[in-house]
């Protein structure tokens, strides 16, 4: 199968503020629904992204893609994934938060600080249609919720409590990725 990046929907587009729908496990199934994971796989890799979330492509479903990789604003991290996330619930949200940097694939150029449950425990089904329930924390963590967002119409900007955090991404890379 030759892979496609597919075109990405941008902030302001009223895809991204409703709730996307409900995924049959059947459609995971058809060459359809695995041929639009893998081109979403594709997508956020090509796009340097840690995940991304279907209705960031236009389509209203409850799916998501999710992998870290080292990158130059991540040069230690730890690889984790690429995984599948279908129809996910967050379970459960611990109650220590971290202010962290977020930036988003729909709004590229710019990026703020969002506090976020450390640690999360999420329901969901894999490509394969199983269920899972993972317990996830710290970068991971953050990932989950922020793509979980995604799926319910809630964008990371939404969650910017202090609107002096945001800034473009250029000015990110020489004020914030400088000092790291």
């Amino acid at each position: 199968m030759i892979m496609k990046i597919l075109p990405r929907t941008q902030f302001g587009n009223p895809i991204l503020r409703a709730k996307a729908r409900k995924v049959s496990l059947n459609f995971l199934k058809t060459a359809k629904g695995k041929a639009l994971i893998k081109n979403m796989i594709h997508t956020m890799r090509r796009s340097g992204g840690v995940g991304l979330a279907a209705p960031q492509i236009g389509e209203s479903l409850r799916i998501a893609v999710m992998e870290i990789r080292t990158t130059p604003d991540r040069p230690k991290t730890k690889h984790q994934g690429p995984i599948v996330v279908v129809n996910p619930v967050i379970k459960e949200y611990s109650k220590d938060t971290v202010l962290g940097w977020e930036g988003c694939l729909s709004i590229m150029s710019i990026r703020g600080q969002v506090s976020r449950s450390n640690s999360v425990t999420v329901e969901y089904h894999n490509e394969d249609g199983k269920k899972v329930i993972e317990k996830a924390s710290g970068l991971w963590a953050r990932i989950f919720q922020h793509e979980i967002d995604h799926l319910n119409g809630v964008g990371y900007f939404d969650r910017i409590r202090d609107t002096k955090t945001i800034m473009t991404r250029s000015e990110f890379k020489k004020r914030v990725m400088k000092k790291k």
